[in-house]
């Protein structure tokens, strides 16, 4: 960990508003808040500038093209773990991967085309690499929060870019091409049926690319970059909003916080039928960032950001055990983020 980033009571109104609408106009900041213009664009450029927040388009895994995401925990023999995650994080299915402290050594978060780049993805490039032992894959049945409020903020740049829809070499195909504004991806809450979620064309996927790098982007400087009108950029922006294929928020840097980590809470529930009501339960917590139903290692996965095992053991203890239908949990501590890319996610709500 860098040493933490302070933002002060401003700063931080200031993030609350852009996590909200991430491209709030300054002078509306500056209303809403009782500060000058002046004052908002120096507090956003000097945050932007120490790496403390950016401002970003999150794109919806399904509106780049990808029907499925997995949560995949490596174990590791015969060879130093963070070398292994190192090349997993080559893949560019691959967004997020983490040497962890648990019953695996490694906690990847992945999204698929379909069930067979799910198959090729899982039970032969990653179980063929040196010092790979097993593989155990959970599919994200329905994803019920996803807030990525506070994440590292850099990532392992690979070949392909999921966020945008772009796959890598040729071992990494990318999603099927779909230009038509009618072409829809697979709902995450029912495999195998189609949604309504429409995914990003190459203008749209053009747009979210620039957009991911700095979101309060102008228009026109969008549009000049990518030769298209300024009206045509600003309509395909409110559209993706509109149709929760992107989300533009403010996210803030985890060093920020001191000693933070990355906790992975695997929860299995008494009887199949109170999952969805342990699940929700659980996405009333603010200390959980991601809450998903999962079919595979156990009933429901928490992500959450914790000081260290005894602030882990403590919070699962007395909040997530406790609650009515809970059996038991399995719990990984974080200890070395190797990648994670904040742009891609799954919109809920």
């Amino acid at each position: 960990m860098n040493a933490a980033i302070e933002l002060d009571d401003t700063d931080e109104r200031i993030v609350a508003l852009l996590r909200s609408d991430g491209r709030m106009a300054y002078r509306a900041i500056a209303a809403e808040l009782d500060l000058t213009e002046a004052t908002v664009r120096t507090r956003i450029r000097r945050m932007e500038q120490s790496n403390a927040m950016r401002v970003v388009a999150v794109t919806d895994f399904q509106a780049a093209g990808y029907e499925m995401m997995l949560a995949v925990g490596i174990t590791v023999e015969g060879r130093p773990p963070a070398e292994v995650a190192e090349q997993l994080a080559e893949f560019p299915e691959v967004f997020s991967i983490n040497v962890v402290i648990g019953s695996c050594d490694i906690e990847t978060l992945v999204v698929a085309e379909d069930q067979a780049a799910m198959a090729d993805l899982v039970y032969r490039r990653f179980a063929e690499l040196p010092g790979v032992l097993r593989v155990s894959s959970s599919l994200a049945i329905d994803v019920l929060k996803n807030q990525p409020d506070s994440v590292p903020l850099s990532f392992h740049k690979t070949a392909g870019d999921p966020a945008s829809g772009e796959g890598g070499d040729a071992t990494s195909p990318a999603p099927n091409e779909t230009t038509g504004a009618n072409s829809t991806a697979i709902s995450a809450s029912a495999p195998g049926a189609a949604s309504s979620k429409r995914r990003l064309d190459g203008v749209d996927r053009q747009i979210v690319e620039r957009l991911g790098r700095d979101a309060r982007t102008s228009n026109r400087q969008i549009a000049e970059e990518i030769g298209v009108t300024e009206g045509t950029v600003r309509s395909r922006i409110k559209r993706m909003q509109e149709d929760k294929q992107i989300r533009i928020t403010a996210v803030t840097n985890i060093d920020r916080y001191r000693d933070a980590a990355i906790a992975y809470v695997w929860v299995e529930v008494e009887r199949s039928s109170l999952a969805e009501q342990v699940a929700t339960q659980m996405t009333t917590m603010k200390e959980f960032g991601f809450v998903g139903l999962m079919m595979g290692r156990y009933d429901i996965l928490g992500i959450t950001m914790v000081r260290n095992t005894e602030h882990l053991a403590r919070f699962v203890h007395r909040h997530v055990s406790s609650l009515e239908g809970v059996r038991r949990t399995e719990s990984s501590l974080g200890v070395n983020f190797v990648k994670h890319d904040y742009r891609m996610s799954r919109i809920v709500g």
